[in-house]
């Protein structure tokens, strides 16, 4: 499947990724030197070792969504399919970000360290 889409194949099988790298693309984020998206290949060699890393570290983990009520919010992109980490103290951004399985987003995620 292509990177982009990873959000709504998550939904699909009703799983949420928790904690993804700050400083690393979501899957269908446009970089911003770029005027439509090339899939994975977004990500810098830099960006796909951070994601890694955190894969391996277990601090990117992936869970299963059981109650029909949460698969439902996840469907209708009423909760994030793609959580992610807090930013750092030293961010200009205050919250994290999350991503819904409409392609959406947001800035409204964990509050900065």
């Amino acid at each position: 499947f292509p990177w982009k889409t990873l959000p709504k194949e998550l939904t699909h099988l009703g799983y949420v990724l928790t904690n993804y790298p700050d400083n690393t693309l979501i899957p269908g984020e446009l970089r911003p030197s770029l005027s439509r998206t090339k899939g994975i290949h977004d990500l810098s060699h830099h960006h796909r070792v951070n994601l890694i890393n955190h894969l391996k570290a277990g601090t990117l983990t992936i869970r299963a969504v059981k109650s029909d009520a949460a698969r439902t919010r996840l469907t209708t992109s009423k909760d994030p399919v793609i959580i992610g980490e807090a930013p750092l103290a030293c961010s200009l951004h205050s919250r994290g970000r999350r991503a819904f399985a409409d392609g959406r987003i947001d800035r409204k995620g964990l509050p900065r360290l």
